[in-house]
């Protein structure tokens, strides 16, 4: 495997705009709902913290622009003993993918049973929903999982939602998911399946959480 070199990736803030790209995320969205029964029964890691305090007027948003994911300040957990592991950054090519991946499962989960409605500018906004990458955490090293075949780990993310009118903060995640193939965030080549679980269940637990916000919810889990 090549070695891939450390970025600085203060440019990874990637646009997600162009109207072929909205409308391949938007074809998501007529998908029917059988399309997200997965998210919809996975089991959350950790509940989003709902501020109640910021709840009045919130009933009516529904209009959601969803901000590039920030993968600049990442972290790799190692395992205990594991040195540095270079290779885990990703490459422009690569966070592409990742940004592409993480907004389509996103407009999935947040438009699921017509919840919200994803927009194309931030101008166009109620909400604005934000993802920052906190770390990945990989089973084992890359010489033991090559060895011994585990590909087992988990991905941390910050996902916060804010009104677009008072940048005030409503819903905040912080979430830790599994995933059995961590080391498909090390060699990002397409879409995987592995990593879109992990990025749906992020959106389906900041939905549930907005649902909470706005008194839409029946999940007891919410309640």
């Amino acid at each position: 495997m090549s070695k891939k070199p450390l970025l600085a990736l203060c440019c990874v803030l990637l646009s997600l705009g162009g109207c072929a790209q909205f409308d391949d995320l938007m074809s998501a969205s007529a998908q029917d709902d059988n399309a997200a029964t997965g998210a919809e029964r996975s089991v959350r890691t950790d509940a989003p913290y709902i501020n109640v305090d910021a709840r009045p007027g919130t009933a009516h948003l529904r209009n959601v622009y969803i901000e590039p994911a920030n993968l600049a300040n990442m972290q790799v957990i190692q395992p205990e003993g594991a040195s540095a592991d270079g290779e885990w950054w990703v490459t422009d090519e690569e966070a592409a993918i990742l940004q592409r991946t993480i907004a389509y499962e996103y407009t999935i989960a947040l438009t699921f049973r017509s919840a919200f409605n994803i927009v194309t500018t931030p101008q166009q906004a109620d909400l604005l929903i934000s993802t920052a990458i906190v770390a990945v955490h990989p089973h084992e090293s890359r010489a033991s999982a090559a060895r011994d075949g585990n590909s087992g780990g988990a991905i941390t993310a910050s996902v916060v939602v804010v009104n677009a009118a008072t940048n005030a903060v409503l819903v905040r995640a912080v979430d830790t998911v599994p995933s059995d193939d961590i080391w498909a965030f090390n060699q990002v080549q397409r879409e995987n399946e592995s990593l879109s679980q992990v990025f749906r269940l992020w959106g389906e637990n900041i939905r549930l959480g907005l649902l909470q916000l706005q008194g839409r919810s029946d999940d007891p889990a919410l309640q």
